[in-house]
C-alpha cells in the first residue's frame, strides 16, 4: 500500500508507464489529487492524481485514475486501485510494406479503429474493422486483376473474395471475419460465442496470408528456374 500525503488515502499501487510517450517510467507524483463522489456525498468512490513523466524526451503531465476497492479498507479516507491512466497517446500499429502499399486505406482505417477501442469506443470500433477488412480484401484483389478495378470495388464483398481470392487459407479467413464483421454492424449477432477479438485475429490472420503470398511472388519472379 502507498500513502498518499496526509489525507489518508492508500492506494495499491502508482502507474509505471507514461500514456504520452508510452515509456516505463516511474513517474514523479505531484500534491495535486482529487476524490471523485457519486451517489454518496460522504463516500467517494473515486481518486484522480497528477504525475510528471520523468523521461527529458516527454515531461508531460497526466492524470493517474483510482477506484475505491473497499469502503472498510485503509486509512480514514479509503484504499484505492490504480485502473489507468490519460491522457491516452494512442501508438499506431505498424504493417507489413507490403500491406501499406496495396492498401494504405486499410491501415489508416484498422488503425483509427483500434484508437477507438483503447478509447473505450467498443460500440462503434467493430464496425470500422469491418470496413478495414474491406478495403484490405479489395485492394488486394484490385493489385491481383487490375482491369478489373472498377468491378472489384462496386461488388460486395463476399463476392469478391469468392470470384477473385484463390489463396485457400485467404479465403477461409477472410470469409470468417466478414462473418463476425456483419455482427458487428447488425442489430443481432449470430455468432454468439465469438467477439471482436476474434474479429482482429482474422483480420490479422488474412494479413498474415496475404504477405505470404506476396512474398512468394516476389521469390518466384526473382528466381526463375535455371
Amino acid at each position: 500500500m502507498i500513502n498518499i500525503g496526509r489525507s489518508g488515502i492508500q492506494v495499491d499501487q502508482e502507474p509505471n508507464s507514461c500514456p504520452v510517450c508510452n515509456q516505463l517510467v516511474s513517474p514523479n507524483r505531484t500534491e495535486m489529487f482529487k476524490e471523485v463522489y457519486t451517489d454518496n456525498p460522504h463516500f467517494s468512490r473515486y481518486l484522480s492524481g497528477l504525475y510528471e513523466c520523468p523521461s527529458k524526451k516527454c515531461g508531460h503531465l497526466f492524470l493517474a485514475h483510482f477506484e475505491r476497492k473497499s469502503e472498510h479498507e485503509g486509512y480514514t479516507n479509503g484504499y484505492f486501485t490504480y485502473t489507468h491512466s490519460t491522457p491516452n497517446h494512442f501508438k499506431p500499429i505498424a504493417f507489413d510494406d507490403r500491406i501499406s502499399t496495396i492498401s494504405p486505406s486499410f491501415v489508416e482505417i484498422f488503425n483509427q479503429s483500434a484508437n477507438a477501442e483503447e478509447s473505450g469506443l467498443s460500440e462503434v470500433c467493430g464496425m470500422g474493422y469491418r470496413k478495414a477488412l474491406e478495403y484490405l480484401i479489395k485492394d488486394y484483389c484490385v493489385s491481383l486483376q487490375p482491369d478489373d478495378s472498377e468491378k472489384i470495388r462496386s461488388m460486395m464483398l463476399m463476392q469478391c473474395i469468392n470470384k477473385y481470392i484463390t489463396d485457400t487459407n485467404i479465403k477461409e479467413c477472410a470469409t470468417r471475419a466478414v462473418w463476425l464483421g456483419n455482427d458487428e454492424t447488425h442489430y443481432q449477432r449470430k455468432w454468439q460465442d465469438k467477439d471482436i477479438d476474434d474479429l482482429k485475429l482474422l483480420i490479422n490472420l488474412v494479413v498474415h496470408w496475404v504477405v505470404s503470398c506476396l512474398m512468394t511472388q516476389e521469390y518466384m519472379q526473382s528466381m526463375q528456374r535455371p
